[in-house]
Parts: structure tokens; sequence; C-alpha cells
């Protein structure tokens, strides 16, 4: 009986660190699958030593093994080995990945002159920089003046500068 307990001890031991390989490696499920055939085992095992123990242990795991993976995948990226093995958080806000998005936002509300046809995307010049640009409405002809409107992340938003302005 006490060789029945160490075996079942094992195969539990084995499924969980097989779910741990398969969170950390790309098996595809290979070692998840193995790790419920060890977890299966295990039950088994408790089965043949009596009813109740093989139930109490099948109810024990049902409720144990979900909240030892959520563990797994909220802890894991803390550790010093998950973070050498996952991505780093996303970015907070659209745009804030992109090198120009915080110089193109001090743009809104300064004038330029367009260096090429906005038709409705162009080239124009402020502040002695080259953007790339998208005319709010309509075409904006090469030469004239812009107003930036908006900026987000590395898009541009022009208006051309009327005299009645």
């Amino acid at each position: 009986m006490i060789g029945k307990v160490a075996l079942m001890l094992a195969l539990i031991a084995a499924g969980m660190v097989l779910f741990l390989l398969e969170i950390v490696t790309p098996t595809f499920g290979l070692l998840a699958a193995i790790g419920l055939a060890a977890l299966g085992a295990a039950v088994w095992a408790a089965f043949t030593i009596s009813s109740l123990f093989g139930l109490i242990m099948a109810v024990v795991l049902i409720l144990t093994i979900p909240a030892y993976i959520v563990f797994l995948v909220r802890l894991l990226p803390k550790t010093p080995l998950g973070r050498r093995l996952f991505l780093k958080s996303s970015p907070d806000a659209t745009g804030d990945a992109a090198p120009q998005s915080q110089t193109h936002e001090a743009l809104v509300g300064r004038e330029g002159v367009a260096e090429s046809l906005l038709r409705p995307s162009g080239a124009i010049r402020v502040e002695g920089r080259r953007i790339i640009a998208v005319a709010e409405s309509g075409t904006i002809e090469k030469g004239a003046k812009v107003l930036v409107i908006r900026a987000s992340g590395s898009n541009v938003t022009v208006r051309e500068i009327t005299e009645q302005q």
C-alpha cells in the first residue's frame, strides 16, 4: 500500500511538472496530455487502494489542477526564468511604441508648409522637419500653408490655412 501511495504522489508530481513544461515550451498540448494521463493514472492508483480514496483524490485534483495552472500562468512571468521567456507587456496606448509619437503630438497647433500635393496624403515641413501627413478633407496644393490639427501615433492630420482664417 505504501508503494501505491508513493506511485500516486510521483504521478501527481509528474503531472504538475508536465503542466509547467507545457506552459514554458511550445509542445502544442502534448505535454499537457501526458500530464493529464499521469493524473488519471494517479486517480486510478487511488481507486485501487479504496473507492472512497479514489473519489476524494479525483475531486481534489479536479479542484486544484485548474487553480495550479492559473497560479503558474500568473506567477511564472514574474520569476527570473519567466522574464526571460515571456514578452513584456504591451504599450499603454496606441502609438506609444512609435518613436515619433511624442514629437508628432507636440506639433499639434503648429503651422507648416505642404512640400508635396496632399491628396490626401503627402509630405509637409513643420519646424524644419519633413513629416508625412494626411489632409483633413480634400486636397492641399504644394506650397500651401497648413495647420497640424491632430496627431495620433505616427499619423498626422493637417488642415489648409486660408486667408479667411
